[in-house]
């Protein structure tokens, strides 16, 4: 065989490897992504947990008075 009938024959074999490549990620990368997300979620909401009680024992320390925040107030 000479040089030029090995280049069809490479030529095909990547052309093959490129087809059979899966059109999108595998399970275990969605895995890992959800993952990472529900972590992200969770830290988010113990955030918002810990932000809210900060709020009410602020709100309970300044009186009924300050208990509700009136933007109309903030811009005077």
């Amino acid at each position: 065989m000479t040089v030029n009938e090995h280049r069809p024959q490479k030529r095909q074999s990547t052309l093959d490897r490129e087809i059979s490549k899966p059109l999108f990620p595998s399970a275990r990368y969605f895995q890992i992504h959800f993952q990472h997300m529900q972590a992200q979620l969770d830290s988010t909401q113990r955030g918002v947990e810990t932000l809210q009680q900060q709020i009410a024992e602020l709100q309970a320390r300044l009186g009924p008075a300050h208990s509700r925040f009136d933007m109309t107030d903030a811009e005077k």
